[in-house]
């Protein structure tokens, strides 16, 4: 069995390649995870910890901009959580080039909805500073991918510490599921609301050799990052084999996504230079939209209606100061782009704004006979702001102009009528003025047997 000392000196191995890359700022969002979740109403406690220091009081306040509802020093009156564990993950639409995953493990499911309800509130706390916040809440065994990422990159911020053997667990332990040599079985992971062509490419190719079962769980390599190690194989594999195209897509993948992530930015330099990749980015955030997207399609094509979006949320600097809508063979489009055309003003105006063309500087101008309401920018931003807070669909105020759906961070247009009586959480858009007809009445008495005065 192992010691509580050794498991501790584990958790900090881990830590060590993450944390100390950070910036601080993020580093105390992340380490203030346990007492966000003590504080206030209801107050979430994890095993073995009190709700919060003397230190983390004073910098709870400074975040919450209030005077925090904890105690320093008092343990909690309930204890929800055996364990919480947090995973650093690459992003490119956090400041910090990172998201956070967090996972919970609880005493008791009946508690799951409070416990998710709770760490939402935390996730606001984290948007305003910039940095994304996902979670898994379970209470049994989790599967065998996440239990890989939770031994190679996890770290305990309060509870028991994680083992994959049934008989180790004890007091300071918990059992998180079985790591088997190689991985056999994909499992619901902790879904982000991100998407980007990279972290899609490799998950794909994860999914690939998890179904062919050759997926390793190694959770050393000498010299080797623990954030890359799950790539080393496939990398062997594609060059084993000389397939240039994957080879490429997956090296550039790990450029675009690791490239910024604090962890592993050094070692992408290396590896660039290593793989004599030249022409890639230094900089993937400083690429202009028609390179971006020309990327985007080349790692991850286009499906069919589906809108060219490089990523989501816009996670590069692409605002325009002006953009002009146009007119050109009854397709409307963008004068400052040439990356997308549609047969309907709105798809392409909302497209603009998904894809981060519009800014809160952004002025929008259209034809007159349009009749575009003045606080259209607004109207844009509020319908970018609807899907980032849940909802899924964007229908426009004229029903039989079709709908924009988003589905798993892509979006695609569908052209049926009357998308608003579907199922979905649906945001109305509304862009331009309805246009009011007139009606002429003669002295007709419309009502029954009426007659001409």
């Amino acid at each position: 069995m192992q010691s509580a000392q050794a498991l501790i000196q584990r958790n900090i191995q881990r830590a060590r390649y993450s944390l100390p890359f950070f910036d601080p700022g993020l580093r105390d969002l992340i380490t203030l995870i346990p007492p966000l979740l003590s504080e206030g109403s209801p107050s979430i406690g994890i095993y073995g910890r009190p709700g919060c220091s003397t230190r983390e009081y004073e910098l709870l306040a400074g975040y919450l901009d209030r005077k925090p509802a904890i105690v320093a020093g008092r343990l909690p009156d309930r204890v929800l959580i055996e364990s919480l564990i947090a995973l650093p993950v690459p992003s490119l639409a956090g400041r910090h080039s990172t998201s956070i995953m967090a996972v919970c493990l609880l005493r008791d499911e009946d508690h799951t909805e409070e416990v998710r309800t709770k760490i939402a509130a935390v996730a606001r706390v984290f948007e305003k500073h910039g940095t994304p916040l996902a979670a898994h809440v379970s209470t049994g065994p989790l599967g065998q991918l996440l239990v890989y990422d939770i031994m190679r990159t996890g770290i305990v911020l309060a509870g028991k510490h994680p083992v994959t053997d049934k008989k180790a667990a004890s007091d300071a332990c918990i059992y998180i599921g079985g790591l088997p040599g190689v991985i056999t079985q994909m499992h619901d992971s902790v879904r982000s609301r991100e998407w980007n062509p990279f972290s899609h490419y490799l998950d794909s190719q994860t999914a690939e050799f998890i179904r062919k079962k050759d997926y390793p769980s190694a959770l050393s390599v000498p010299s080797a990052n623990p954030f890359i190690i799950p790539y080393l194989h496939m990398l062997h594999h594609h060059e084993e084999r000389t397939d240039k195209e994957r080879i490429e897509k997956l090296r550039m993948s790990l450029l675009g996504l690791f490239s910024s992530f604090p962890p592993t930015r050094e070692l992408m330099q290396v590896l660039r230079s290593a793989w004599k990749m030249d022409s890639a980015p230094e900089d993937f955030s400083g690429l202009d939209f028609t390179s971006a997207l020309r990327l985007r399609k080349w790692i991850v094509p286009l499906k069919r209606d589906e809108l060219p979006v490089f990523s989501w949320p816009p996670s590069m600097s692409f605002e325009l100061d002006r953009l002009a809508l146009g007119q050109e063979r009854r397709h409307w489009g963008v004068a400052q782009t040439r990356e997308f055309r549609h047969a309907h003003a709105w798809v392409v105006l909302t497209w603009a704004a998904l894809a981060g063309l519009v800014g809160r500087a952004t002025r929008i101008t259209a034809p007159r006979e349009l009749r575009m309401k003045s606080g259209v920018r607004k109207i844009l931003l509020e319908g970018v702001e609807s899907l980032l807070h849940g909802k899924d669909s964007l229908i426009p105020d004229d029903h039989f102009q079709g709908a924009i759906h988003l589905k798993g961070g892509r979006f695609f247009f569908s052209p049926g009528p009357f998308a608003i009586l579907e199922q979905g959480n649906k945001h109305c858009i509304e862009l331009f003025e309805a246009v009011k007809k007139k009606a002429l009445l003669d002295d007709i008495d419309l009502g029954k047997g009426g007659k001409k005065g």
